[in-house]
């Protein structure tokens, strides 16, 4: 029978609700068909959203960049190697198609809260049990390095041996070495650390190295481990965002730096200036690393409120070309100590923001990227003491004392 007729025959006989049915049916169908490309297309699009080029970098003041501590892939401006090399090129824009993504800072900001919300860990940053942060590079990978190129007698002897060479030169050139090493909040805070987090001991190598070199008279060694012992009670070592010594330490230090030279001076003079702190918020280098969404959450931490009134003016200079950060005009007078120089890294700026220079008749700053053997050299003449600053985790620098004489 043909089909048409057979439609048109049996029509009649469908009852009215169940044509009703069939033919909403019927919709039903076209409908779950486009919501099914509807969601295609919505899928789609979104993923498009991070590759457009009107997005890249968009941050707001509540989602800054996140703070990677290395350089983000650019594209490609050019084919590398020969014709047939796809795979190479295409790994270049890969890496910076990951890394020019639009709304990257939101996505791992996201993603960090999210992790630290569920598990309190961060792939950069320990969470400590009392708020305190550490970064996960220092104790993962720096500090356990430090122990490594201190692990045996005979490194830590030749180690030792270069701190001696260099104070010998810079005492041959008429310049008494001032040496001070601080080191990490792990070494204090170790219990708030979390349990999976490694943990540095207090008989670590590079303890038995500091109990040498403070053993030395010819250093003149700042303690600093029993300087923050002696003002736990007053003040935080540390902040606790940041893996820096908090800014009352670092005047702590410059201060016995200070008492350390005019005693060699054989001067009466003590530090001049008053300790007075103001609770501001603070975010530190850990907060930042941490990349975390909530970066406006305001962290209160003690900071220095500047009590003295400057003698110098700070001349800034081409580091690269002079080897110099700054320098100072020379002030003769009896109340202050002889021309010094200051080589150290970022915790010697927390003594700069205290006020060190104001101490001296004239005081210059040696760029931090020397190597501590061409210092001697670049100090003849300018200054009667050097300030040396190395912490702990920087290995490099011990490594070079050891290697390079």
């Amino acid at each position: 029978m043909n089909d048409h007729l057979s439609r048109a025959v049996l029509h009649p006989r469908v009852a009215p609700w169940r044509a009703l049915a069939l033919a909403l049916r019927r919709r039903s169908r076209g409908a779950r068909h486009l919501l099914r490309l509807l969601l295609v297309a919505a899928i789609f699009a979104v993923s498009l959203i991070p590759a457009m080029p009107a997005l890249n970098g968009w941050t707001t003041e509540e989602i800054p960049p996140v703070q990677e501590l290395r350089p983000l892939a650019a594209y490609p401006s050019a084919w590398e190697g020969s014709v047939f090399d796809a795979d190479k090129n295409y790994a270049r824009f890969e890496k910076a198609f990951a890394d020019q993504l639009g709304l990257r800072s939101l996505m791992i900001r996201t993603k960090n809260e999210i992790d630290f919300r569920l598990f309190r860990t961060s792939r950069r940053v320990y969470y400590g049990k009392k708020g305190e942060l550490y970064g996960r590079s220092i104790a993962d990978a720096e500090l356990p390095l430090t122990e490594k190129v201190l692990a045996t007698k005979e490194q830590q002897d030749a180690s030792y041996e270069g701190v001696l060479d260099l104070s010998a030169r810079l005492r041959a050139a008429g310049i008494t070495m001032v040496t001070m090493t601080p080191v990490q909040k792990q070494y204090f805070t170790r219990e708030r650390l979390p349990f999976f987090a490694p943990r540095v001991p207090d008989d670590s190598h590079f303890m038995h190295f500091y109990q040498r070199l403070k053993a030395t008279p010819e250093l003149h060694f700042v303690d600093i481990i029993a300087l923050m012992h002696t003002n736990e009670g007053k003040f935080a070592p540390f902040f606790k965002q940041d893996f820096h010594w908090s800014e009352p330490m670092a005047m702590a230090a410059a201060a016995d730096a200070v008492r350390v030279i005019a005693e060699l001076e054989g001067s009466p003079l003590r530090w001049h200036h008053r300790l007075e702190l103001e609770v501001k918020p603070f975010i530190g280098v850990e907060m930042r690393f941490a990349g975390r969404l909530n970066m406006h959450q305001d962290v209160l931490e003690p900071q220095l409120k500047k009590t003295w009134t400057d003698v110098h003016q700070r001349r800034e200079l081409d580091a690269a070309a002079t080897g110099l950060e700054f320098d100072t005009g020379n002030v003769e007078r009896a109340d202050l100590l002889p021309p010094t120089c200051l080589y150290g890294n970022s915790f010697s700026d927390g003594m700069l923001r205290a006020g060190l220079v104001e101490h001296f008749q004239k005081f210059t700053k040696i760029s931090r990227s020397h190597e501590l053997h061409d210092v001697p050299a670049l100090v003849a003449g300018r200054c009667k003491y050097l300030i040396v600053q190395v912490l702990d985790i920087q290995a490099d620098r011990w490594v070079a004392f050891a290697t390079r004489r």
